[in-house]
């Protein structure tokens, strides 16, 4: 029972926690662990029904870690916690996305990144962009697109917040406009941009 509830509790903080992990750890090393946890579930789920075969003549009580472990996936399988985790993300944020907007728009903050002029690296640990603390900044700087990544995956996979200046479209970001690209508004300003 103890390894049925120890594994549960891996895998719902891991999917709750699991884009964070990715960033601290990069998606080479956060996906196997995320990985090894599901796992852990399946295995306890395996061992969770030779227990209640073996013990079945003790009634309800025997079944309990097959159902922890049935139970367990699932809530993985249909909760949406990669949604609500953006949900989260963007309303504890928002107010420091648009802090860091207006910096961007009265000059204050200015591409600072050597290999890319579009990119800017804030004050360490803002902790309102992933992947290094960096934005993107397109157009003019007194009416820019200010990108804020969410996952900064491999090669050109990204996702993230797009705050979207007066009179302009999420599409006309970078390479937004492209077939396959996630756009779903967040109101005001703001877009969630997704691109595999």
């Amino acid at each position: 029972m103890y390894f049925s509830i120890i594994s549960a509790l891996l895998l719902l903080l891991s999917l709750v926690f699991q884009w964070d992990i990715i960033d601290a750890l990069t998606p080479f090393l956060g996906g196997p662990l995320l990985g090894l946890v599901w796992l852990l579930v399946v295995i306890s789920a395996v061992l969770g029904s030779a227990h209640a075969y073996r013990h079945r003549s003790k009634g309800a009580s025997a079944f309990a870690p097959l159902m922890v472990s049935i139970g367990t996936l699932l809530v993985a399988f249909f909760v949406p916690f990669t949604q609500l985790w953006l949900y989260a993300n963007f309303n504890l944020n928002k107010v420091a996305r648009e802090q860091v907007v207006e910096k961007v728009k009265s000059g204050t903050f200015a591409p600072n990144v050597a290999h890319n002029d579009k990119l800017i690296a804030l004050p360490t640990d803002s902790g309102v962009s992933m992947g290094g603390d960096e934005i993107l900044v397109e157009g003019p700087s007194s009416n820019p697109y200010v990108f804020f990544f969410t996952f900064r995956g491999i090669l050109d996979n990204y996702s993230g917040f797009l705050w979207v200046p007066d009179g302009g479209r999420p599409e006309q970001f970078g390479d937004a406009g492209e077939p396959g690209t996630e756009i779903e508004s967040f109101g005001g300003n703001w877009y969630f941009i997704g691109n595999r």
